[in-house]
Order: structure tokens, then sequence, then C-alpha cells
């Protein structure tokens, strides 16, 4: 293969290369993961509001208040029962409101469970097929890898060097450089042979023609 070939070759697999490596960082998992994760907030977030509205009914202090009204109101000393009974008022929505939450929220828990259990198994089905399509991208790009080693190999060192600076191969045109410099004579038989020529003036690595 002549330079230009090589070049056109190594340039192609690059290219290749850069879009199997986006794949291989793709997370094919990842809305498995993501709907797991909305679930297991929303199911620990159901529970402890659960347990705080449990705690809260079971520890209401609605009969100790009573129980203190009822004392005021067979006593004498009467001055403090609008505040207990505005207090009791408000307990007793507070706990009808809790009542309330409560009996909506507890249902949501076991469903949640379920869709819990469900997105687990869909993502352990996921992961050989995952793992399979990762395996191959890996292969496909280990053999790219020693494609280039081997084409590297086979270039002057310094048409790798200006190619690693930009990792692209530019075409004269009219006999000129893309910086428009004009090429001279000598260089441009050794493009027309198939060599490649680095431009002095801006460093671009320059070929015949970018067909093969």
């Amino acid at each position: 293969m002549t330079q230009h070939q090589l070049l056109l070759r190594l340039q192609d697999l690059d290219g290749q290369m850069a879009r199997l490596d986006e794949q291989r960082q793709r997370n094919g998992l990842s809305a498995y993961e993501e709907r797991l994760q909305r679930i297991q907030q929303d199911y620990a977030r159901k529970s402890e509001r659960s347990r705080v509205l449990q705690e809260f009914l079971a520890g209401s202090q609605l009969l100790e208040l009573e129980k203190e009204i009822s004392a005021l109101e067979a006593s004498t000393e009467k001055s403090q029962l609008g505040p207990l009974q505005q207090r009791k008022a408000e307990l007793e929505d507070e706990t009808l409101n809790g009542m309330l939450e409560l009996e909506e929220l507890e249902p949501q828990l076991p469903q949640l469970r379920e869709a819990l259990a469900e997105v687990e198994g869909e993502l352990a089905e996921a992961r050989p097929e995952e793992q399979e399509r990762l395996d191959n991208l890996s292969m496909r790009l280990e053999a790219m890898a020693r494609e280039r080693s081997e084409l590297t190999a086979q270039l002057p060192a310094e048409v790798i060097q200006a190619y690693a600076k930009t990792g692209r191969v530019d075409e004269v045109k009219q006999g000129r450089c893309r910086c428009r410099l004009e090429v001279p004579d000598h260089y441009l038989r050794q493009l027309r042979a198939g060599h490649a020529w680095v431009c002095n003036t801006c460093g671009s690595l320059l070929v015949q023609t970018l067909t093969p």
C-alpha cells in the first residue's frame, strides 16, 4: 500500500474506532436503572411517610386532651377551656387528615414493591445481552487497534506526527496546500506517486486526492 492508501485507511479506522468507542460508552441498561432508581426513591419516601403517620396516629394526644377538657368542665377553672378546645379541634383535623393520607398511601406500597421486583427482573435479564454487546464492541476495537498499529508502523515518523496533531488528511487542490501555499513540483510528483507530504508552513498532511 502507498502512503496515500495507508493514511486514508488510518483516517477511516480512526473514525470507525471513535464511533465504536462512543457506542461502548453508552449504558444500554440506563433506562432500566433510572426507572429502578425512581421507584426505589418513591417507595422509600412513601414508606417513611407511612411510618411517620402511623407513629403520629398511635401516639395521638386526643384522648388525653379530652380527659383534660372533661376535668376542666367539671371544675370551676374554665378559663383554659378555650385554648384546649381549639387545640382539640386542630388535633382532630390533623388526625383525620393523617388517617385519610395513610388510607391512600398504604395500598401503594405493595404496588411499588411489585414494580421494584418487576424492574429488577428486567434488569437482570438485560444484563447478559448488554455484556455481550460490550464484548463484541471491545473485540472489534481491539482488532482495529491491531490493524492501526500495523498501518502506523509502515509510515514515516514525521508523517505520523503530522497526522497525530490534527487526525486529518487533506488533499492538494490545484497544486496548493489548504493554507494556499504552492506545493513545489518535486513534492507534487511524490504526491502523484502515492506519497504524503507535510506542509512546511501549516503542518497539514497532504495527499494527492482523498478518493482511494
